[in-house]
């Protein structure tokens, strides 16, 4: 870590009050290592105890899930719900059921949100909800009585405006139409105790995931163009991650005119020397889940590779989709070894912090996620609020994510930090989030 005063002062202090946090203080030192030059130009944020602010929530809610699984039994979950940086707007958040979820994890993809939505410009404050289960192999009873008690333990802190329509995209239907039923029933209990859901129509023209993975190949088109070589087509390319913005990335990636040699996770992956194709990607992206070894079977041509080999697959870009299993030091070492043009991070903690820091001293272009996930914020807002077309859509992704992009550069100028647009990034996020809070006087 740096040894800037402020920023260890501010460290030292989120170690002391929760010591057995690891993951969110290392989210936390990544952050507070990106803002050493903002602190140098203005010294009045350190002084006015910013950094402190951001290692603790605004508010953080633990609270109980207990519900009958399928078998008769009695299980408990332990729900969480955090909202962090109102003073860029009222705080929306993602969800998240993931079993061997703690605190200090909520808390760190909270931050992750709150950056993303700052470096978007959307005007909300980020968060989380979730628990530390998953819900992926629990019956249709099963899941309804999860979904019944853990709304009913989130009710009562669910800011005004907030319903689960703000988590479309980030849960399967299923859970979301379960949610949306039991919310409404709290709502009908208590006088003003939300809004109303609105009622059902045809989903978004992008979901959030498709607007990140399409987001993080605009991304990369334009960070590999300012490094001096070719955008995304011609380029070859290795997808890590089988859900999520990983089928969209790939399937982007392709319609670019790059050859997406490799897709898979820690299992497994699907190779073709010359490119997988397009049409498969395409049924990846819209069956995302399904096992590496079926696709395989109905794409002749394409090799399945069992095992944790995707880091052993010479490509010029690698994008990081996969939250799941994520690049540690090894692996990044392996990787960096056959000298890609370029490392996208697609979903938060898809790197170690370590990885990251090998992949930027061995000079590879590494970008982090809070850039593809400003392009998912910034969709995920605009569809909210007015109903766009695919091909508004799109339209609109690419301009914002130009804009991120831009916002990133005039933060990497000074820095001088080569390649490395990850401290950039940050800085930029922060740098929104430090002037909200001072011109509201937070």
């Amino acid at each position: 870590m740096t040894e800037h005063p402020s920023i260890r002062r501010a460290y030292a202090a989120a170690a002391a009050r929760d010591p057995g946090e690891t993951g969110f203080l290392q989210a936390l030192e990544t952050l507070y290592d990106s803002l050493v030059p903002c602190l140098e130009e203005q010294p009045q944020v350190a002084g006015a105890g910013l950094l402190e602010r951001l290692g603790e929530p605004e508010r953080t809610v633990v609270f109980p899930v207990l519900w009958q699984d399928g078998r008769g039994r009695r299980r408990q979950a332990r729900g969480f719900y955090i909202q962090y940086c109102s003073a860029l707007g009222p705080c929306r958040g993602g969800l998240v059921f993931r079993g061997g979820m703690d605190l200090a994890a909520a808390k760190a993809l909270a931050l992750e949100d709150t950056l993303e939505k700052s470096l978007a410009g959307v005007p909300q404050g980020g968060g989380l909800a979730g628990a530390d289960v998953s819900t992926a192999e629990m019956g249709e009873r099963e899941l309804g009585r999860f979904c019944r008690s853990f709304l009913e333990g989130l009710f009562p802190f669910l800011p005004a405006g907030a319903c689960p329509g703000d988590w479309a995209g980030q849960v399967p239907g299923r859970e979301l139409d379960l949610l949306t039923g039991q919310y409404e029933r709290l709502r009908s209990l208590v006088p003003g105790g939300g809004e109303p859901v609105p009622p059902p129509e045809a989903g978004p023209a992008m979901s959030l995931s498709q607007a990140t993975g399409q987001g993080l190949c605009y991304l990369a088109q334009l960070a590999l163009r300012q490094a001096g070589g070719p955008g995304l087509e011609s380029q070859t390319v290795a997808v890590s991650g089988l859900d999520g913005p990983a089928p969209w990335a790939g399937e982007r990636a392709a319609r670019m005119g790059a050859q997406v040699i490799a897709v898979g996770d820690e299992t497994g992956c699907l190779y073709a020397a010359g490119g997988l194709p397009v049409t498969l990607l395409q049924s990846m992206a819209a069956q995302p889940g399904l096992p590496l070894l079926l696709w395989a079977i109905r794409a002749p041509g394409v090799e399945y590779r069992p095992g944790p080999g995707l880091w052993d697959v010479p490509a010029d870009a690698v994008f990081l989709c996969d939250g799941h299993a994520r690049l540690n030091g090894a692996a990044a070492h392996r990787l960096a070894a056959l000298r890609p043009a370029g490392v996208f991070e697609g979903v938060p903690r898809a790197c170690t912090a370590l990885a990251a820091r090998i992949l930027s001293g061995s000079g590879v272009l590494y970008v982090p996620a809070i850039a593809a996930g400003a392009g998912g914020a910034v969709m995920a807002y605009r569809q909210r609020q007015t109903p766009l077309t695919r091909w508004e859509a799109d339209r609109q992704l690419r301009a914002a994510m130009e804009a991120v992009f831009r916002a990133v550069g005039e933060e990497r100028a000074p820095l001088s930090q080569g390649l490395d647009m990850a401290h950039a990034a940050r800085a930029a996020a922060f740098r929104r989030i430090a002037d909200a809070m001072l011109a509201k006087g937070l």
